[in-house]
């Protein structure tokens, strides 16, 4: 053989192995059609079935839902409650955030490690698990806030309450803010301090060098921030089920669940539907508002290649009370947590006192880990927690490498179907995913859920890897199928070691969302796919108050032993590859 032939080869294999990429697209392309554009269409099909009909009985088409929904008396309620929910939250969310951030990235703020990873952790914990401790702290009649406070202030009746649109503007907004904090924290490290200084320079007080030159350059930032926080919290579900249908505070999302698990009446899917039809235009406004703010904050870049280090300002005497602000923030989260703790050690609900103290006892966990339906559960939750997060991450990264990498129309088209779910919200899409799948096999069985978690957090592991290979040059990937590698020979040995710290991320965070969402496990559920969440609010419900503590409590301990390892690995493997790549710099600019 010729040296011609021998460079020939490697070259022949290449062109035999891109049928096998087009295959790829083809068939990723029709799975997403079917994770995700088939329920939209039978979920847009049914909203125009007649009242009460499934599309699968009937071809009839008529707008008598529509009508139905827009002369609803309850509607206008539902809509305002919905946007002063989301809009209040955000506004408490962001203000505590920012307050944080600011501290931690532009002061000399301590134990600035432990907050961020305190942060980080926090947003492992199930809002629902928050929601039935707040309501133990809360309660008007025996909450540990109650009893304090009428024995301080000798009165009578409820000083507060937990049951109020402002109580769960309050307590979301708290809850929100370790993911408020995590992308505000990138804006102001990423943020030029020159800037600063050239207002200082000129005489500018502090005050006046943040309103006028900080403040402006973050305000674009901040209300993209802001927007995609709103958009979630308009589809927020677990804490206005859980205190605002008691608080008669109904907003869209219980709305469309309570049309679709009717107690006293056969459920109106059809209405459903509808009222689904209208929060998907809803969602749609908003996304096309963020993208739009997205755009506008790219005119007030302030980071270029030059490097820099962002200043930090000197807290002096403020720097103990600064510390305290931030040390009572997380007293306040941990404090729903702590009255679940002790919760799970009694036989029934009451306050701390030393009389409680002597009916501590484990016979709630014992009762968790002894009624088969419990553990089943917990059995049912570690299926769909590793099955999702891993199809979601193995599904991403080859939809991110065809969608970067190829030019063609299938690589976009795949890009766009994948991104659709962020704008569904997840009471939407389980309703259309409840329609599609109601009278197949997997109706019943935790597989279901399955698909509706790798279809409603696609869209997050795709954008993450998309960002992630779009910093790795395709020279490697080049030379490997110079060298006669296959595509899928080059994924494994080539992308998926360089995209492992960002896997492994993307993988805690579907993994985190996938354990604590009972969006899907409500609107899904039968007696044989219950998971933790969900059997926590039937248990919650019933109401074995103790033996759900002690559930929470498992839950979220399970989920911090494995997110706080598994991200401090990837922040050190990172880390380690950014020494190496410094190092290798260092090493080729001294040989040069």
């Amino acid at each position: 053989m010729t040296l011609t032939d021998t460079r020939a080869a490697p070259i022949a294999r290449r062109t035999r192995s891109i049928p096998t990429v087009t295959i790829v697209s083809i068939l990723l392309l029709a799975l997403l059609l079917l994770l995700v554009v088939a329920p939209l269409i039978l979920l847009f099909r049914t909203s125009l079935a007649p009242p009460g009909e499934l599309p699968f009985n009937t071809d009839v088409y008529t707008l008598e839902n529509y009508r139905n929904a827009l002369t609803n008396p309850r509607l206008p309620t539902l809509i305002f409650n919905t946007l002063q929910y989301a809009g209040g939250t955000v506004i408490v969310g962001i203000g505590v955030a920012f307050g944080i951030a600011w501290l931690v990235e532009r002061t000399d703020l301590p134990f600035k490690a432990l907050i961020r990873t305190m942060m980080f952790s926090w947003m492992a914990v199930p809002p629902i698990v928050m929601a039935f401790g707040w309501i133990l702290l809360g309660n008007p009649g025996n909450g540990i806030f109650n009893v304090l406070l009428r024995w301080l202030l000798d009165v009578k009746g409820a000083v507060i309450s937990v049951y109020s649109l402002q109580a769960m503007i309050l307590i979301t907004g708290l809850a929100i803010v370790p993911t408020a904090f995590t992308m505000i924290a990138g804006l102001l490290r990423n943020m030029d301090p020159q800037l600063e200084s050239a207002g200082a320079v000129h005489g500018a007080g502090g005050f006046s060098v943040f309103r006028t030159v900080t403040l402006p350059l973050l305000v674009p930032g901040l209300l993209s921030v802001g927007i995609l926080l709103f958009m979630a919290m308009v589809q927020a579900f677990d804490l206005p089920l859980v205190i605002g249908l008691t608080a008669k505070v109904p907003v869209l999302s219980t709305q469309i669940f309570l049309l679709a698990n009717s107690d006293i009446s056969r459920p109106d899917y059809s209405l459903t539907a509808t009222f689904g039809t209208f929060f998907l235009l809803l969602a749609a406004v908003l996304v096309l508002v963020y993208f739009r703010t997205v755009r506008m904050s790219e005119r007030f870049r302030v980071v270029s290649g030059k490097a820099f280090r962002p200043a930090k300002r000197p807290l002096g005497i403020w720097r103990l009370p600064a510390t305290g602000l931030v040390m009572f923030y997380f007293l306040i989260m941990i404090l729903p947590f702590l009255v679940l703790i002790w919760t799970s050690f009694l036989p029934f609900y009451s306050v701390p006192s030393v009389e409680a103290l002597g009916r501590l006892t484990l016979r709630n966990y014992e009762d968790v880990f002894g009624q088969s339906f419990i553990v089943r559960s917990l059995i049912n939750t570690i299926i769909l927690v590793l099955t999702s997060a891993t199809l979601v991450m193995v599904l991403s990264v080859m939809i991110a490498w065809i969608s970067v990498r190829s030019k063609g129309r299938l690589g976009k088209a795949l890009e766009v179907i994948a991104f659709m779910p962020i704008a569904i919200p997840p009471v939407v899409l389980a309703i259309a995913i409840l329609l599609i799948y109601l009278r197949t096999p997997l109706y019943g069985t935790i597989w279901i859920i399955v698909l509706a978690h790798v279809t409603a957090y696609i869209a997050f592991g795709t954008r993450t890897m998309n960002a992630a290979l779009i910093q790795i040059h395709s020279e490697l990937e080049n030379a490997s199928f110079v060298c006669g590698a296959g595509w899928f020979t080059m994924l494994r040995r080539i992308v998926f070691p360089l995209l492992l710290p960002h896997i492994l991320n993307g993988w805690l965070w579907v993994a985190g969302h996938s354990a604590r969402d009972i969006t899907f496990p409500l609107f899904l559920i039968t007696a044989s796919n219950v998971v933790a969440a969900s059997q926590l609010y039937t248990l919650w419900g019933t109401p074995e108050i103790p033996t759900a503590s002690a559930l929470a409590v498992i839950l979220v301990l399970g989920l911090l032993s494995v997110v706080v390892p598994v991200q401090i690995f990837a922040s050190r493997l990172e880390s380690g590859r950014r020494r190496k790549a410094r190092r290798a710099s260092a090493a080729l600019a001294a040989a040069e």
